[in-house]
């Protein structure tokens, strides 16, 4: 499974629209609006904004291209059984979003002039990681689900809704019910997260049950829509 996911991990590296969009956006998005005195919550929403994309795109982004070209059927005649490839697709949409949040940090501590403890450093890296998984789920499933490009649109206007209502872009209160909205969108609970991190404190018990109710339904419906792949399969 780890040198399917490792093959995978380069083959989406090599892909220069992914470099753009998930590393050299939120990087640039931070060196042009981040820098002063909201050098590091601006650094925490850059990090999920990268956390987000890298997950959406990094699990699901080649699934329904590789399902059109029929690579999941010469799977089949692998060692790699099914279920070593959905896990190793979760991992890798895990791994994916290291760069851009590597990005984003870098240029926060060079250019922002962000210092924390080191403690609080590996605690926010933790967070982000871990609060990346429900977005590899939704990517996946949404890969599994919609065909070609079909589904990349897909993944890529889930991810600006998510970005958008979710605060990460953009600023201000949201009109009428999608201000209420906002705390159950997984974007807004994680952002949130990060910055009680970022403060020296423990995140609040309802954005983590947000995180963690997105997490167990998107894996649910990912294993569902799976289980029917690989019948046909």
């Amino acid at each position: 499974m780890f040198s399917f996911v490792r093959f995978e991990i380069a083959r989406a590296l090599r892909n220069v629209k992914y470099l753009l969009f998930l590393v050299m956006t939120p990087v640039g998005l931070y060196l042009a609006y981040g820098r002063g005195a909201d050098a590091s919550p601006a650094m925490v929403a850059m990090a999920v904004y990268a956390a987000a994309g890298g997950g959406l795109i990094g699990s699901g982004g080649g699934v329904a291209e590789d399902r059109m070209r029929g690579w999941l059927r010469q799977l089949k005649v692998t060692p790699l059984g099914n279920a070593q490839w959905l896990a190793g697709k979760i991992v890798q949409g895990v791994l994916m979003i290291v760069p851009g949040v590597a990005g984003v940090t870098v240029a926060a501590v060079t250019a922002g002039g962000v210092h924390l403890p080191a403690g609080r450093w590996a605690a926010l890296i933790a967070l982000v990681l871990v609060g990346s998984l429900p977005f590899a789920l939704l990517g996946l499933l949404l890969g599994l689900t919609l065909k070609g490009k079909t589904a990349q649109a897909g993944i890529v206007v889930l991810f600006f809704g998510l970005a958008a209502v979710g605060g990460l872009i953009g600023s201000g209160t949201l009109p009428g019910m999608l201000e209420s909205l906002r705390h159950y969108i997984p974007t807004y609970t994680l952002a949130q997260a990060g910055f009680s991190v970022l403060g020296g404190q423990v995140p609040g018990a309802g954005g983590l049950a947000v995180l963690a109710g997105w997490t167990v339904v998107a894996a649910i419906a990912v294993l569902v829509r799976w289980r029917r792949e690989s019948h046909a399969r």
